[in-house]
């Protein structure tokens, strides 16, 4: 899957291309990586940055693909290798020197007099939010049908533990190791002194009701995909029956990677 934005997926791809040819692997190479993804595939390999790994993700999660992803963007946060270690990488990936690490991901079904109308998911978040031009919104927020506050703000993102690193981490909220199985709920620009972040478990159902007279207010999931929302719609937030598999090469390190890119202010 080819970000053909970026001058140096081309490039790579035919290397990627040639090379697994050369090692008996049959490969399929699609400029396309917004398009549904080829059948019969056992890994995806996704040349471009997190964004593009994000859209991937999203349509790879519900048939259980693994995904390897070579960094081409600014962040870099969730691909796993860089450029220069592609040869590398395609050895350890074909002799089978690698594991699954599972991310939780994040769904929510919007509800219109009772009925759903609209259901997304995504492996970042869910960000329920007003347009550039319309007043606040308040926002009423369950936790399992238990009432937990009212938000005149921007907007809310409830998020996953990987999701924390992104849009919410912006917002004010607190970083979450994605091993950990939590939901996290952040309010954007909330027009009050004590709003924070509010961190509650990986099974948990959060219900955001929209109080809003404009019509401009919108559920988005990933900054990508969204849905225009009415008040009194109702939407319910929770983990996603599916999970996002990347292939890693390298143990682990969640605190080193996090000390990398905060040193190089690549968060």
């Amino acid at each position: 899957m080819v970000q053909t934005a970026k001058p140096e997926a081309r490039r790579l791809a035919t290397l990627i291309e040639e090379w697994m040819r050369q090692a008996g692997v049959d490969v399929v190479v699609t400029m396309r990586w917004d398009q549904p993804l080829p059948e019969d595939i056992d890994c995806a390999i996704v040349l471009g940055g997190d964004g593009t790994l994000l859209s991937v993700a999203r349509r790879a999660s519900i048939r259980g693909i693994p995904i390897l992803g070579i960094n081409l963007g600014n962040v870099g946060f969730l691909t796993e290798v860089e450029p220069s270690q592609v040869e590398p990488a395609l050895q350890a990936l074909v002799d089978g020197n690698c594991t699954i690490e599972e991310r939780t991901m994040v769904e929510a079904v919007v509800l219109r007099n009772g009925q759903e109308v609209k259901r997304l998911s995504g492996l970042n978040d869910v960000v329920i939010t007003k347009g550039a031009f319309a007043r606040i919104v308040q926002l009423e927020v369950f936790v399992n049908d238990t009432y937990f506050a009212t938000f005149p703000a921007d907007g809310v993102i409830i998020s996953s533990p990987t999701g924390s690193t992104a849009y919410s981490l912006s917002a004010g909220g607190p970083l979450i190791n994605p091993n950990i199985d939590v939901l996290l709920i952040t309010p954007i620009c909330p027009h009050s002194l004590f709003s924070r972040s509010l961190v509650i478990a990986g099974s948990d159902k959060v219900r955001v009701v929209v109080k809003a007279t404009q019509e401009d207010v919108a559920v988005t999931v990933d900054g990508q995909i969204g849905f225009e929302l009415q008040s009194d719609d109702e939407i319910v937030v929770g983990r996603a029956p599916y999970v996002t598999r990347f292939v890693r090469l390298r143990a682990g390190n969640f605190y080193g990677i996090l000390r990398e890119r905060l040193k190089r202010d690549r968060l």
